[in-house]
């Protein structure tokens, strides 16, 4: 799994960020806890799923692991995935989010 540098955390989420990080490097299910990556499907803008569909190996082996937010509850996603193509829209006049969050701009933890 590979952190965007500068990760967009939920408002749930950032008291908790530090234990998210190290339970997810540890391959520890938490309950609530949905990722933002990039698309795994040509086409897509972002993915957005529960930590706990890592654990499912077909989803694992397929899924992008390159995390650009991390938030608490569906809803709280729902609004930091909003964030993220608002703010690529009008830094770049566009949705291409693929080219926007580059490889090099995601760290190991």
């Amino acid at each position: 799994m590979r952190w965007y540098q500068n990760l967009y955390v939920g408002t749930n989420a950032m008291p908790h960020i530090q234990a998210i990080r190290r339970k997810a490097a540890s391959g520890r299910l938490m309950a609530g806890v949905y990722y933002i990556t990039r698309a795994s499907v040509p086409g897509n803008l972002l993915d957005i799923f529960h930590n706990g569909m890592l654990k499912q190996n077909y989803f694992a082996k397929t899924q992008c692991t390159d995390v650009i937010g991390v938030a608490e509850g569906r809803m709280e996603a729902y609004r930091l995935a909003e964030q993220v193509i608002w703010e690529v829209y009008q830094k770049t006049g566009g949705f291409d989010i693929g080219s926007y969050f580059r490889s090099e701009d995601f760290v190991e933890d």
